[in-house]
């Protein structure tokens, strides 16, 4: 059995693969179900975007650790991007093929492409993409923004607001449905394979007819661990 550990800004998304396929996943924001979950897993390949979360999930556990191995991405991007968006685009290979935009939807929403690289040592390209405001955050934001404005569901509306609440989700659906179809529309997506992921990933992707897979960014990190060095 092998591990594989997404470590993100709020929550913990952890698989665990045996020969090709992911037996168990689980999604949790506490360490103690981290180390539960993964008892008796001797190693675990680490994605990571929160140095001091991945320390700290290095000092729970009793496994053997193993980094993400960046070098299998080759990168058309001047800074340096998050694991979490690297293994999507290996994940995505696997799952639909390149060219490929992967959508992945939490904290933030990531919108991303990639392609097939010239580097024969490596097994995707990433182009580069997108950030923008995830669905719980923009909510947040929204609703602490003015003092009147109520608390409401996270939800998204397609129809015109009659109420404070409903006139929030309708700018919602307008503020994240929208940015993402037009980033989608500069990215080129009709001419690539498209999908989405994250934890909010099926939220959105029915709006675009997507293929979604809660799962992609575990499964490129699994693909990426039999491919290391």
């Amino acid at each position: 059995m092998v591990g594989v550990i997404d470590i993100g800004n709020s929550t913990y998304h952890c698989g665990i693969f045996e020969k090709k396929s992911l037996k168990a996943e689980k999604r949790t924001e506490e360490t103690s179900d981290v180390k539960e979950f993964f008892r008796g897993v001797e190693q675990i390949l680490c994605i990571s975007v929160v140095p001091s979360k991945k320390k700290l999930i290095e000092e729970v556990l009793d496994s053997k650790m193993i980094s993400f191995p960046v070098d299998l991405v080759q990168l058309d991007y001047k800074s340096k991007p998050g694991e979490d968006r690297l293994a999507n685009g290996i994940g995505a290979r696997g799952k639909i093929g390149l060219p490929a935009i992967v959508v992945d939807c939490g904290s933030t929403i990531t919108i991303d492409s990639y392609s097939e690289p010239a580097d024969p040592h490596c097994l995707v390209k990433f182009n580069g993409g997108a950030i923008m405001s995830g669905l719980n955050p923009y909510f947040y934001s929204v609703t602490n923004a003015g003092k009147l404005l109520p608390s409401t569901t996270h939800e998204l509306l397609e129809k015109l607001g009659k109420n404070t609440e409903e006139c929030i989700k309708l700018g919602a659906f307008g503020s994240l449905v929208g940015g993402i179809k037009e980033i989608l529309n500069i990215l080129d997506y009709k001419n690539k394979n498209l999908i989405f992921t994250g934890g909010d990933g099926n939220v959105f992707s029915k709006y675009f007819k997507a293929e979604y897979d809660s799962a992609l960014t575990l499964k490129g990190g699994f693909i990426a661990y039999n491919k290391k060095p």
